[in-house]
């Protein structure tokens, strides 16, 4: 199952990277994501875009866990609570991985937030 759900991820054309917008609020790409989630702190939209990054981040965590329980398949695999990363860590680990996977940004919004997580925490194999 968690195949499939990659290969349908996986195929998806590119999109450039760009400033925060307040377009970019509609979240249509990956790449509207990482530019909310890296508004500067000197941007007027800095702490609406945050909010909006970290509330879709943790939405679509909570999402994920409530799909992985019903149906046994897991996309990506956090540590545990105790050892889980801040928001603000996460946020920069998505924002710098979106950076340096650019063909990633013009992917819908979860399924590029998905991607990042499969690869930052990656499932056991035997999993």
């Amino acid at each position: 199952m968690r195949r499939l759900i990659f290969a349908a991820l996986l195929a998806t054309p590119v999109a450039a990277a760009a400033a925060t917008e307040e377009s970019d609020f509609v979240l249509d790409t990956a790449g509207d994501l990482a530019d909310l989630c890296a508004t500067p702190a000197d941007s007027p939209l800095h702490v609406a875009a945050i909010h909006m990054c970290q509330g879709y981040l943790l939405g679509a965590h909570h999402f994920h866990a409530a799909l992985a329980a019903e149906l046994g398949e897991d996309i990506y695999c956090p540590p545990p609570a105790t050892q889980a990363p801040s928001r603000n860590e996460i946020t920069s680990a998505f924002v710098d991985w979106m950076a340096a996977n650019p063909d990633i940004r013009s992917r819908e919004a979860l399924d590029g937030l998905l991607i990042w997580a499969a690869a930052a925490y990656p499932c056991p194999a035997s999993y």
